[in-house]
Order: C-alpha cells, then structure tokens, then sequence
C-alpha cells in the first residue's frame, strides 16, 4: 500500500506590456504446541473503541543534519500482549536521509506510521523519527534487522488493541522452536499488507490461532471476519 504524497501547485503570471502577452510559468511541485509464556500472563480488554481513523501523509521536512541528533528516544515498553509507548514527545521527523527515505504518515495524535523505501535501514530510521529501532522493529514484526519496502512501522498504535509477540508465542514450550510460528506472522503479515484476507484468514487458522493471548484472538479472530483493515494492519504488520 503506498501511500507517497505528492502536492501540486501551479502558478501562472500573465503580464501585459506594450501588447505583449508572456507565458504561464511551469508548475512546482513538493513533497503442535508451544507451551505458556510465562511473562504473557497480562491481558487486555476486547477493544470496543472506535475505528482507527485513517493516517494522513505527512510532508518531508528539510533534513535536520545536527551531529546532535535526537535530544531524548521514544520507545516501547513491551509487556505480555500490551504494548506502552513511551516519551511519545520524542517523535519527530527530521527530515529524509540516506536508508530512511520512506513517507511518514500523520493522524490526529501526531505521527502515526512510516511507510519503508527500498534500500531503507533501522539505524537510519531511527535517526529520523527519533524513536527507539528496537523496540520500533520488536513492536512491527521485523525479523532481524530485514525491513520490506512498502511495511508500515507504527509508531503510535492504538493502545486499545493487544500486541501478538512474533518471537514468543502465547502457549510456548521452553526448548520447543518457534520457527514455524514466527515464520506465519510473518506471512500473515504480507497478506494483510496486501489486503488478502482469504490468505491471512487460512494461516491465522492453520498456524496462529490458539497460540497467543485471549484477548489478542478475540481482537483478531473479530477483525479477520469483518474484515476490518485498521485492526489487523495494527496486529499484523
């Protein structure tokens, strides 16, 4: 889903001299099993909060190229199934630069989600949005440090619903691996960016379900019958 915001103007001058009539000028434009997990035992409430209103592409600020960087790091705190944002003050844009060249999308809140470009890197990512790459990675599902062109990276997520931890399922059995479950988030993942919901509906019933909290299913089980695009962009990325 690539949401690159593109603003167009145009600004035409005719000016009149001695009968003379001069051109328009161009237009300018911008921008089975795994056992239970034991530090999973918090739950959170079956979201009943209103949908997720849809971010807005954000215009690129010049880059801010101070040898300073950033004053303070947002973060994550990930506990269970929730997920605290922390220093949510901290996040900023400053600007596109070499490995973090994607689009920065905004809500009501302020900056919602960054939108990855090929050949972009955490470090870099980091250095623009001044937000934690760890914890920012941990949160959205990247495995290691390989991040998609096209991923949405959220950044400030709707607290209402629960955090599925991609590396240690619900039901997880010490010395058991967890590949197989790791690896069908992540393709849950590209189903849901692709908005195949016959796709993420059979691996989330062959691969997923049952194995993370209760009310991580009863959110995604809910959003995988309606269809509802907002959450599981949230649950899935």
């Amino acid at each position: 889903m690539s949401r690159a915001a593109k603003v167009a103007t145009g600004v035409a001058a005719v000016a009149v001299i001695a009968g003379l009539v001069a051109l328009a000028s161009p237009a300018i434009s911008a921008l089975g099993g795994f056992g239970h997990h034991a530090a999973a035992q918090a739950t959170s409430a079956a979201p009943s909060a209103p949908p997720i209103t849809s971010p807005t592409p954000t215009p690129t600020p010049t880059p801010d190229d101070s040898s300073a960087g950033c004053r303070t790091e947002a973060s994550f705190a990930l506990e269970g199934d929730v997920a605290h944002l922390l220093k949510a003050d901290a996040i900023q844009d400053r600007g596109s630069r070499p490995g973090a060249r994607g689009e920065v999308l905004s809500s009501a809140d302020g900056i919602f989600s960054y939108v990855v470009a090929p050949n972009d890197n955490l470090d870099s990512i980091e250095a623009r949005l001044c937000f934690d790459g760890w914890t920012l990675a941990r949160f959205n599902h990247v495995l290691g440090i390989a991040i998609q062109p096209d991923a949405h990276l959220i950044l400030r997520p709707d607290p209402a619903l629960p955090w599925i931890d991609s590396y240690n399922p619900y039901d997880e059995v010490p010395g058991v691996s967890v590949g197989d479950y790791t690896d069908a988030l992540a393709e849950m993942g590209a189903a849901v960016r692709t908005q195949d919901l016959d796709t993420a509906r059979a691996i989330w019933r062959k691969l997923v379900s049952g194995h993370v909290s209760p009310a991580a299913e009863t959110a995604a089980s809910k959003a995988l019958d309606s269809g509802d695009w907002a959450v599981l962009d949230q649950m899935f990325p």
